[in-house]
């Protein structure tokens, strides 16, 4: 138990339990009953303590106090949305460890700055534009492809 339960509730304190609540009731935690029942018990809450026991079977405790002066409360860590994936055994094979490559620009720019060149000096003709075209979207495609 919290040994800071007997202190006075303010209506910040029951503002955040309220909203608390109310994402609890969001997420399918509580009925409107339950949520109406709790509300109502929040506004009429005199200390920590009973605040406290509104939201004891909820995942996420509100923090109460932020609005006392020279109190900082430690920031609760937030719940992630899903489970982290297991860490990947070690290994001293690198052939076996996952690579991640970031997408170079370079692979588009370089055809592109060709083409420009050979239109504006007038040495492609009009039909070789579409083919240059169609052959740079395929590579592109195909490096892709092998990417992943």
């Amino acid at each position: 138990m919290a040994t800071d339960d007997p202190i006075r509730a303010s209506d910040a304190d029951r503002d955040v339990v309220v909203a608390a609540l109310r994402e609890a009731y969001t997420a399918g935690r509580l009925d409107i009953e339950e949520f109406d029942e709790r509300m109502s018990a929040a506004y009429a809450s005199k200390t920590w303590g009973d605040l406290r026991r509104l939201t004891i079977d909820l995942p996420t405790q509100p923090l109460l106090g932020t609005d006392v002066p020279g109190r900082h409360p430690e920031p609760q860590a937030p719940m992630p949305l899903h489970r982290p994936l297991p860490a990947p055994a070690p290994t001293d094979d690198p052939q076996e460890l996952p690579v991640r490559r970031r997408r170079s620009p370079i692979g588009v720019l370089i055809p592109l700055a060709v083409w420009i060149l050979l239109v504006s000096h007038g040495t492609l003709a009009p039909g070789m534009v579409f083919l240059f075209i169609v052959v740079v979207v395929l590579v592109s495609i195909s490096a892709s492809i092998r990417r992943h």
